[in-house]
């Protein structure tokens, strides 16, 4: 009987070590950083642990550092998915990074950065002139038909 409950206790210790090596905990965050562990993306505390396939979004401006178990430390970019690998990169673990694209517009996420330039407005507004002036304008046809 002994012999079962030290080989149960052995294994539930193996367990937690693995688990506990496949983790990593948000040492810092500056600017807006969300994680998704399965659901939705929803906004990070400090010191929060993450499992692997966890992922941590970095917005625009922002900055993360991971620690994980083995005291290695990653630094994730503003503007970036990374996916939680199963061990550190220090351990030989691979980051998944994808960037993002341009965020929402400054009305929408007041936070970002504003993602259209001034040229870009420039070329609406100049757009918006043209159509309203052919629309405004009509034809210089003046001629009747019989």
């Amino acid at each position: 009987m002994k012999a079962v409950v030290a080989l149960a206790l052995s294994l539930a210790f193996t367990g937690a070590v693995s688990a506990a090596e496949s983790s990593a905990t948000l040492a810092s965050a500056q600017g807006s950083v969300m994680v998704n562990q399965g659901k939705q993306f929803v906004p990070v505390q400090n010191g929060q642990v993450f499992a692997a396939g966890d992922r941590v979004m970095v917005m625009q401006g922002g900055s993360a550092v991971l620690r994980f178990s083995d005291g290695c430390d990653v630094t994730l970019g503003g503007g970036s998915i990374t996916e939680v690998p199963e061990v550190s990169t220090c351990a030989g673990g691979k980051l998944n990074s994808t960037r993002l694209a341009n965020e929402a517009p400054p009305w929408i996420n007041p936070e970002a950065p504003a993602a259209y330039g001034t040229s870009t407005w420039m070329l609406v507004g100049a757009g918006a002139l043209l159509v309203g002036g052919l629309v405004a304008g009509g034809s210089d046809n003046n001629t009747v038909s019989p």
